[in-house]
């Protein structure tokens, strides 16, 4: 039987935060450790979504096929390409419920902003949707030429600037705070982007067809490529303030996680159960927590990161 989210988050995140309860008392001296499934949850706001998506008219939606996954504090933003929307989770309220009227596909990523706004990529029509914390459309993201089909977002937290990945030009386009295309980054030895996250050494480009991870310094020049003979299939990537670097594998449905560009860790295999995986669709980090879009299984898996377990490893 599946675990639906009714669990009490909101009171153990504090008990983590705290240190009353944290990844190091698990009796599995894990990096990656299973905690929550998110298969589900009430809402409140139930426009726009489909009813075979509750439970009798309950009011309690069921996620069907999430493929981005974003969070930033009591929040998380999912994409599901099932349901066809975009959803916002209230971690605190153990709320589910659309976030934006936008009908979303599996192709659209989602990204929450440290300034609490929302970014979602739009490549059927070469653009990033930008809005409000409580979904106001805000200004999109537009820069033709340089924009056609975009994938993936991330800031640079060290000069506020937004990167888009494009999958079509296989570059990133760099835009201020205002929505303004400052410039564009032509990513060298990558052959065709994936997937991006900015992490302490850069940025960090998944090129599914070299079948690496190549880290690019601010100016997009080569600093490192990892991966090369580790990874066979790998689609998703997020990157936590320690440089460790989570990249999802669909070859073998595992999360790979590697430090300076070594494979440190590998978690998962295929399966329904904690920890195992079939079709890994997005990562997301936030503060000790990852988050995996475990899109066929129908549910976003919450990860404990336990960095001291490399530690204990001699890592």
């Amino acid at each position: 039987m599946k675990r639906h989210f009714f669990v009490k988050l909101g009171v153990i995140a504090v008990l983590m935060l705290t240190g009353v309860f944290s990844a190091g008392t698990s009796a599995r001296d894990e990096l990656l450790q299973p905690w929550i499934d998110l298969t589900g949850a009430n809402s409140g706001a139930l426009r726009g979504l489909p009813d075979v998506a509750r439970h009798g008219g309950s009011g309690y939606v069921t996620l069907r096929h999430p493929t981005a996954v974003s969070a930033r504090g009591n929040d998380v933003y999912l994409v599901d390409a099932g349901l066809r929307r975009v959803l916002r989770y209230g971690r605190a309220e153990q709320t589910l419920a659309p976030f934006t009227s936008l009908a979303a596909d599996a192709g659209m990523s989602v990204y929450a902003a440290p300034d609490m706004s929302v970014y979602v990529t739009d490549p059927a029509r070469g653009q990033v949707l930008h809005f409000a914390w409580d979904g106001t459309p805000l200004p999109p993201l537009i820069s033709p030429g340089n924009l056609g089909r975009p994938i993936s977002i991330t800031v640079d937290e060290s000069s506020g600037q937004l990167l888009v990945a494009d999958a079509l030009y296989d570059q990133i386009v760099a835009f201020n705070n205002l929505g303004r295309a400052l410039s564009v980054i032509k990513p060298q030895r990558v052959r065709a982007i994936t997937a991006m996250a900015q992490g302490p050494d850069g940025i960090y480009v998944v090129d599914r067809l070299a079948r690496q991870v190549v880290v690019l310094g601010r100016d997009g020049s080569y600093r490192y490529a990892f991966g090369a003979g580790t990874l066979a299939d790998p689609k998703a990537i997020a990157a936590d303030r320690g440089n460790l670097v989570f990249v999802g594998d669909n070859f073998d449905q595992t999360v790979k996680v590697y430090r300076n560009g070594q494979l440190v860790a590998t978690t998962g295999g295929a399966g329904a159960g904690p920890g195992r995986f079939n079709n890994i669709a997005g990562l997301a980090v936030d503060g000790g927590l990852l988050y995996v879009a475990d899109s066929l299984n129908a549910r976003v898996q919450i990860m404990l990161i336990a960095p001291q377990a490399l530690d204990t490893k001699g890592e």
